[in-house]
């Protein structure tokens, strides 16, 4: 099955799409939870380091480092006061450490305060639902993680107090549960108090996969990647379509137009309102099929024309040998004279026709050689000035003095100012003036021939240099040539690699400039 362009580009755009927007999720999605576990071991190390500062707090206000190794001084509280530091937790009951005992109370295992006993066991005896905490007593929440009553069950508030202890400057346990090794190393931060380190707090960093507030956290970050991303690749299908669409149609235009041109309906013409390339690629079309529709119409005229051409001496040359079979004519030398003239303008038709056939080959054959350029237009002025003379024109030549060096081929540029020459005297009204100049620099030889009325119209300038054309005045003169002598300049020139433009004259007829380069690229050959 033959996919269609509009399929391959949208299969080309989407999947472009897809790709980038997979790519750009999974480094988003690595990247956040990369991000997120140094945002929480981060957050860690600075709650260790409120936990010091609460700490010292706490010996400030007990006044001596036995509210340590005494167990007067509850983890349970420190955590909390961390906690309302931090904005996570309400104010304290009864100052800053109103969970443990007051400063003046007296320790745990000592003897009883006044009034009636606590409901429940003694201290002293078994626990009341589990086993005995680790540590000194009042150092944290069970073993089993209940808080104790009163107290909000907040994971990250557990999670930081199972994962931190207090330890003397030897290494001993004071304040919270034994810690187990993790993925991290343990982080270590001094209670320095008074000058001296009295404590060591110790926090076990979080390793390994997310607490369950965090994975819900990534995912629900996860989840909003994923539909952002289906999002994308949504939009994406329906921008590929469109896009899809909008290349491909004006290029369908384009396959219809150019079909309809091979089969020879050259009137065909695309609308061009891009401005893109794919419009360019339309006005191109449009432009080839107006170059193919006008060189098939002057294909048309020129056979018509060469068909003319050459019936005109071939009817003359078939009257004469008639005539002569006749015996209506007798077989004089006249008569042979006559019957040459037509085979000779017979063949120079011919010869020039083959001239312009391969010029058009770009095989026009040249023999390159050294020559005068001013030299070159003196032979012709005085080929021409007597003809001139006798049709009531007069030929002037403007050259400087000395010499101008050119690698020419000498015949072809004879040729040239012949075929000029010969349509200025042919087609100027006498009395009139055909003027000859020429110029040259380091680069270039300029040839300029200009003539006297009658001139070229305007719109019929472009077309000089076709063919078999001639302007409608000169159709009317009975000294009409072939039509061909422009054309074949045109040839001339452009074998030498250079320009012919024709203009209006300020003398009231027809400019013919010609730039040639001293020495061509091809006069290397």
């Amino acid at each position: 099955m033959r996919l269609r362009l509009v399929h391959s580009l949208s299969l080309a755009l989407l999947s472009a799409v897809v790709v980038s927007v997979v790519a750009m999720g999974g480094f988003t999605a690595w990247n956040l939870r990369q991000g997120f576990a140094a945002y929480v071991q981060s957050r860690d190390v600075q709650r260790l380091e409120t936990f010091v500062r609460v700490v010292i707090d706490a010996l400030d206000a007990g006044g001596d480092a036995g509210v340590l190794t005494e167990g007067r001084l509850p983890m349970r509280s420190l955590v909390d006061e961390v906690l309302r530091r931090e904005g996570l937790r309400g104010p304290p009951r009864d100052g800053p450490f109103g969970d443990g005992p007051p400063r003046d109370a007296p320790p745990r295992d000592g003897p009883p305060r006044d009034g009636p006993p606590r409901d429940g066991p003694p201290r002293d005896g078994p626990p009341r639902d589990g086993p005995p905490r680790d540590g000194p007593p009042g150092a944290g929440p069970p073993r089993d993680g209940r808080p104790p009553p009163g107290a909000g069950r907040r994971l990250p508030e557990d999670a930081f107090a199972a994962r931190v202890v207090l330890l003397d400057p030897a290494g001993r346990q004071l304040l919270g549960r034994p810690l187990s090794e993790g993925p991290l190393p343990f982080v270590d931060r001094p209670v320095r108090w008074r000058g001296a380190v009295v404590a060591i707090a110790r926090l076990r960093p979080i390793g390994g996969s997310p607490e369950a507030n965090d994975l819900d956290f990534l995912r629900s970050q996860y989840l909003g990647i994923a539909g952002v991303a289906a999002a994308l690749v949504l939009l994406a299908i329906g921008a590929a379509a469109w896009l899809a669409r909008r290349w491909t149609s004006p290029l369908a235009e384009v396959q219809a137009a150019t079909a309809r041109i091979a089969r020879g309906e050259l009137s065909v013409r695309l609308p061009t309102t891009r401005d893109d390339e794919i419009g360019d690629v339309m006005r191109n079309v449009d432009a080839m099929a107006e170059a193919l529709q006008r060189m098939e119409g002057a294909r048309r005229r020129w056979v018509a024309d060469i068909a003319h051409e050459l019936r005109t001496p071939l009817s003359v040359l078939r009257g004469e040998v008639e005539a002569m079979l006749d015996g209506v004519r007798p077989l004089t030398g006249a008569a042979i004279g006559s019957l040459r003239e037509e085979v000779l303008r017979l063949g120079t038709l011919v010869d020039d026709l083959h001239l312009l056939a391969m010029s058009d080959l770009n095989a026009m054959p040249c023999r390159w050689a050294e020559a005068d350029a001013i030299e070159l237009m003196r032979e012709a002025q005085r080929r021409f000035e007597t003809r001139a003379q006798a049709a009531g024109l007069v030929l002037s030549l403007d050259a400087p003095a000395g010499a101008a060096a050119v690698r020419w081929d000498p015949a072809r540029i004879a040729q040239l100012l012949s075929n000029l020459l010969e349509n200025a005297v042919r087609y100027t009204d006498a009395p009139g003036r055909i003027e000859l100049a020429v110029r040259a620099d380091a680069h270039r030889v300029r040839i300029r021939v200009d003539d006297t009325a009658p001139g070229v119209a305007p719109a019929d300038l472009p077309r000089l240099f076709e063919p078999l054309w001639r302007a409608e005045v000169s159709r009317a003169r009975h000294a009409g040539g072939s039509g061909l002598g422009l054309a074949i300049c045109e040839a001339i020139v452009r074998a030498h690699e250079g320009e012919i433009r024709a203009a209006r004259s300020p003398q009231g007829g027809l400019r013919i400039d010609v730039m040639l380069p001293r020495r061509p690229g091809r006069a290397g050959e």
